[in-house]
């Protein structure tokens, strides 16, 4: 049995330019085909795009083409987030924010 872990990395971005407020905090969640959380971060965010990086037993998620990223960013700007789960890839994971309206 192996006892690496399977680890997610990326970004969260969004094409708003302004200047993240100090206290952003950015949340991902990884994700899997039946949308059970099988890891998750919070994050101080100063600036985007804001890297993370997610690590999960593999044996939690044993079809890894069956695997999500969920992400929002909360600051007083603001929040953003994934409007639907996006599908993890073996290179970056570059995920796009839009604009939650308050």
């Amino acid at each position: 049995m192996s006892s690496e872990l399977l680890t997610v990395t990326g970004t969260v971005y969004f094409r708003e330019k302004i200047s993240l407020p100090p206290g952003a905090i950015a949340t991902i969640k990884l994700v899997d085909g039946e949308g059970e959380v099988l890891a998750g971060t919070a994050i101080s965010s100063v600036a985007v795009p804001t890297e993370f990086s997610l690590s999960a037993d593999p044996a939690f998620a044993p079809d890894p083409d069956q695997l999500f990223i969920w992400a929002a960013l909360r600051s007083e700007a603001g929040v953003w987030g994934t409007t639907e789960l996006v599908p993890v890839t073996a290179d970056a994971n570059a995920v796009l924010l839009t604009k939650i309206e308050d």
